[in-house]
């Protein structure tokens, strides 16, 4: 019987070449192993993905192996990376890896050098434990799109102090010490869709200058969305304060916001620019961040949607529920989301009747309750419920946790 024949293996190079693309790493690297003709196709595959191709597993596993053995398993796993990247015809479009073992510097900087070149769109890194920072080589890349880097919320390495990405769209840094010009050198990424920035901390020994991007009156002009969340309260050096504004002034033309507890401290403290596009903000708050609220309504008239989520103890200090009054009857808010919600705080109510009473534009205003029920907190959600609303368009939906299930009112 004539042998019949592989019309697969046929195909020219470019082709074979784009099927293996949709083939997890590890997979499109066995492949190797069929024939002649397809060995060494792999190479040249652009999207390489070393995080959800079972490789992770094979690390967690070592913690019930012997030193000897885990050594020796660490060794494998950095040869793989070796092998894949360092490869001469190796062309990385897109690479993400996810390591929970200890890495070097020395690995990372090899790995890096090999990699950031032209043609490279998509960086994600997702790892545990390092000895030295890794990212000094990440410095210049025309054609990077997105750049990930989660090393942990207390990783406390320090990102480049100069970058130069013209092309990127999405940047997410978690766990990193930002250089106080660091603002500045963001805005040359002039196509930057979405900033998060988690976990993040100032460098607080350095001592270069403190561009004023805010005086220059210069801001990301394609922003969608901007996340900032700090550990700790900034307070005192004036350093400090002129990165925290740069930074609220950079990210001023977002459509959508995220400011972090310790943000707000700062805002409740200073002026804000003019945020023209915002539409929708969430906020950490507690009682005495109301003046940061009006604030934002005065300088966001296009905002639509506002979450706030209180932190713990809301505290007792007297609301400006005044001034707060006038900014709700001027803004043209339409949906209100309030999470961790106390009951048990008067003050937290008389905040929820001020916004009822004043705010004509509102049409969904959602309440998520976290306390235990009592009897006294279903007589309280009987009172807020019963609240007067201006308008009358006003949903309240009032959602209270039980056993991690939502029972919700809604009441017109």
């Amino acid at each position: 019987m004539e042998r019949e024949c592989d019309r697969i293996s046929n195909l020219p190079d470019p082709l074979l070449e784009h099927i293996l693309t949709f083939l997890p790493t590890k997979y499109a690297i066995r492949t190797g192993v069929l024939s002649k003709r397809w060995k060494g196709l792999w190479v040249s595959q652009p999207y390489i993905s070393l995080s959800h191709d079972g490789l992770n597993g094979r690390i967690v596993e070592f913690k019930n192996l012997s030193i000897r053995d885990r050594t020796v398993k660490v060794s494998k796993y950095k040869n793989f990376f070796d092998k894949i990247l360092l490869h001469p015809q190796a062309r990385v479009k897109k690479l993400q890896i996810s390591a929970p073992e200890r890495l070097e510097a020395l690995e990372f900087n090899r790995w890096f050098q090999a990699i950031m070149k032209e043609g490279l769109e998509e960086l994600n890194l997702d790892f545990a434990i390092f000895s030295d920072a890794p990212v000094s080589i990440l410095t210049v890349c025309n054609t990077l799109v997105t750049l990930k880097l989660d090393f942990g919320a207390l990783s406390a390495h320090k990102f480049p102090k100069s970058f130069y990405f013209p092309n990127l769209k999405t940047m997410q840094l978690c766990g990193f010490i930002l250089a106080n010009n660091f603002t500045y050198q963001l805005l040359q990424s002039k196509n930057l869709e979405s900033l998060i920035l988690t976990y993040f901390m100032f460098d607080l020994m350095s001592r270069d200058s403190m561009p004023d991007c805010f005086e220059q009156k210069k801001a990301l002009p394609n922003l969608n969305y901007a996340q900032m969340n700090c550990p700790y309260t900034f307070r005192g050096e004036d350093s400090t304060h002129f990165f925290l504004k740069n930074m609220i002034d950079v990210v001023s033309n977002a459509k959508d916001l995220n400011l972090s507890l310790s943000i707000m401290e700062y805002l409740a403290h200073d002026d804000l620019p003019e945020f023209n596009n915002l539409k929708h903000i969430k906020l950490y708050v507690q009682s005495f961040h109301v003046r940061a609220m009006c604030y934002i309504l005065q300088k966001a008239l296009n905002l639509e949607s506002l979450h706030i989520e209180f932190i713990r103890p809301y505290g007792n200090v007297p609301l400006m529920l005044e001034e707060l009054r006038s900014c709700c009857s001027q803004a043209n808010l339409k949906v209100i989301q309030m999470t961790n919600f106390i009951l048990e705080e008067d003050l937290v109510l008389d905040l929820v009747k001020l916004i009822l009473e004043s705010t004509g534009s509102l049409k969904d205003i959602v309440i998520e309750l976290v306390e235990q029920p009592t009897m006294n907190n279903f007589l309280r959600c009987q009172k807020l419920l019963k609240l007067p609303r201006i308008s009358e368009c006003c949903i309240l939906h009032l959602k209270w946790d039980f056993n991690y299930s939502y029972y919700t009112y809604h009441l017109r």
